[in-house]
């Protein structure tokens, strides 16, 4: 009867509860990282959101306005527009790989030039919308130099 017992061949109590553990803990750091969003990819539609005021400066009919960001995952700026006119822009991420109008996941400083505005006041605030490619829109408040 001892023979047939020591004849046989499996894991250890100590390896299958090491291997159980190390899954639990697998387990919860996957559940953590999506409760707090730490895996935005897999998260739908990345949020977009300003930070601050932008600075919008004018000179003889155009301009250029520099803004910042934050993004939770990667989207296109599609469109800017002054707000109330029908003035439009062209965004473009600073720093970014190459000239790109993508918002990568984290804090983007972009700048929109404008090839026609009307005159702006120094000191005033105004309003760029920015169309994403999912389709969400941003507001800006920019303070014209």
């Amino acid at each position: 009867m001892l023979s047939k017992r020591k004849a046989k061949k499996g894991l250890s109590g100590a390896v299958t509860a090491l291997i159980l553990v190390i899954a639990s803990v697998i387990i919860a750091l996957v559940v953590v990282g999506f409760a707090f969003g730490l895996f935005g990819a897999f998260g739908g539609t990345p949020t977009v959101s300003a930070v601050g005021s932008g600075v919008i400066y004018y000179s003889s009919g155009s301009g250029y306005a520099i803004i910042t960001l934050k993004s939770s995952g990667s989207v296109e700026i599609v469109s800017a527009e002054l707000a109330g006119t029908t003035y439009s822009g062209t965004a473009e991420v600073i720093g970014g790989s190459g000239s790109s109008s993508t918002l990568s996941a984290g804090v983007n400083t972009v700048s929109i030039s404008f090839s026609q505005l009307p005159p702006l006041q120094s000191g005033s605030t105004y309003t760029i919308s920015l169309a994403l490619s999912d389709g969400a829109t941003v507001q800006v408040s920019v303070i014209a130099q």
